[in-house]
């Protein structure tokens, strides 16, 4: 669903979740790497973004239990700089994050084997914050929010990563315990505006749950 152009290179994620780069002129392969834990339950549909020499690209699979993620390679080599989860993983290791800390009291004990929070659409970047905003998918299993009690987040939330550290600036979740499919990776759309004579930094979308929310992107 889109490619990535930057610096004489074409970047792409491809459905078996690979990340490519092409060289612009000639096609010829750059780097090539399979970028999902596995090929099985994850997969590639949303374009890359490119962001302070970082391509930034997701992958999906909530449906298959995959536990979603953002992660930003080195454009030039294609070395993994930062990986950022959306949702807790196994209680038994640490955190991969603060964030995820806080997200784990939102899950049951054993919700972490079932996964969900995908990102399979590309966001928006905001150069002026250095924040990759960004929507995300359905927790699983989707119509059975009775077997994961509590707000499951960051699903069906919009995230906003500083690409410079794959930290979490701040989070929006539009539906807690989502039952209906509510994936949030519609566009998540950059701009100004003034609100009561202010001029304000927002992001604006319009969610799976019937709303059209504004949103204050720096906080």
């Amino acid at each position: 669903r889109g490619v990535a152009v930057y610096k004489g290179r074409v970047y792409v994620g491809t459905l078996d979740g690979r990340l490519v780069a092409l060289d612009q002129k000639t096609g010829k392969v750059a780097f090539e790497k399979v970028v999902v834990p596995n090929q099985k339950d994850y997969t590639i549909t949303g374009a890359p973004r490119v962001a302070k020499g970082k391509i930034l690209i997701g992958a999906g699979g909530s449906e298959y239990k995959a536990r979603g993620y953002l992660a930003a390679y080195d454009a030039e080599t294609g070395k993994e700089a930062w990986r950022f989860y959306t949702v807790p993983g196994d209680p038994s290791k640490p955190f991969e994050g603060k964030h995820l800390e806080a997200a784990a009291k939102t899950w049951a004990p054993d919700a972490w084997k079932t996964g969900g929070g995908g990102i399979w659409q590309t966001g928006a970047y905001d150069p002026a914050t250095h924040l990759y905003i960004v929507g995300t998918g359905n927790p699983y299993p989707i119509y059975d929010p009775q077997f994961r009690p509590g707000d499951n987040l960051y699903t069906n939330s919009v995230i906003a990563v500083d690409v410079r550290t794959g930290k979490l600036a701040w989070h929006f979740q539009y539906t807690p315990n989502d039952s209906w499919d509510f994936d949030e990776v519609g566009i998540h759309m950059l701009y100004d505006i003034k609100i009561d004579g202010v001029l304000r930094k927002v992001v604006g979308h319009y969610a799976r749950n019937g709303y059209y929310y504004t949103i204050d992107r720096t906080n």
